[in-house]
């Protein structure tokens, strides 16, 4: 029987937990699937429900006078509001370290080239010209991002 927990399980952001009775043949069948997809009961009842929901937001609103397109505007509004990680990770903070020798040489770079410089996402370098930008001033750089460049001002 697959178990109740996984690591995946954890991993994923904290959401409110609820308790449900089931039938017999309703519990055969969730857990038949469970074990077929190797996911624990719990994620294989969360995505029965996710399907259901996004499958029929007509009857949800006939029904139950729940309007889906309601509810998906709050959450992106309430998510968009949430503050994010501004913590500088180890990665960061050694380009940040580098970008003066880089730019020495350099009058421009596109967001893009130095990303694959120091072989890192796209956003990353986002990040860090977003949310360090005064410490990269500190070490003498006065840098501007302008259409998906950044020039030496």
């Amino acid at each position: 029987m697959p178990s109740e927990n996984t690591d995946q399980d954890n991993i994923e952001q904290k959401t409110p937990r609820v308790s449900v009775k089931l039938d017999e043949f309703d519990y055969k069948v969730i857990n038949k699937m469970a074990e077929n997809r190797n996911i624990s009961l719990s994620k294989s009842i969360n995505n029965i429900v996710h399907q259901w929901i996004e499958s029929n937001p007509d009857i949800l609103k006939e029904n139950y006078g729940v309007e889906f397109k309601e509810i998906t505007q709050e959450l992106l509004l309430e998510t968009a509001s949430l503050s994010y990680d501004k913590s500088l990770k180890p990665i960061e903070n050694e380009i940040i370290g580098e970008l003066p020798t880089f730019f020495e040489m350099v009058e421009s770079v596109s967001i893009s080239d130095l990303a694959d410089h120091f072989d890192v996402p796209i956003k990353s370098i986002k990040k860090i010209f977003y949310t360090h930008g005064k410490r990269i001033k500190s070490l003498g750089l006065n840098l501007m991002v302008k259409e998906g460049y950044i020039y030496k001002e």
